[in-house]
């Protein structure tokens, strides 16, 4: 289990410029969170990061999940401007 906690927290490293350039880009956030999942299983398969086998059955769920928390907490702290003029 500390493996797989250890692996979620590497995961949401990976989230955080994720989001923040598709945030740049703009789009509804669907569209930003699709951009991100698609891009973060391609940069996970390329680092080599692998859940565990029970939980690679879930993956797609797991990092959904996974960037709702951590675009949740970046909008709570005002990491992002949402509706401000540049």
């Amino acid at each position: 289990m500390v493996k797989f906690l250890q692996t979620i927290i590497t995961i949401a490293g990976f989230i955080v410029p994720l989001a923040t350039l598709f945030e740049a880009e703009g789009g509804t956030g669907e569209e930003k969170k699709e951009k991100v999942l698609k891009a973060l299983m391609e940069e996970l398969d390329k680092a080599g990061v692998k859940l565990p086998p029970w939980a690679e059955l879930f993956k797609k769920p797991i990092l959904s999940l996974l960037i709702d928390a951590v675009v949740n907490y970046l909008n709570r702290q005002g990491f992002f401007e949402h509706g401000k003029d540049s």
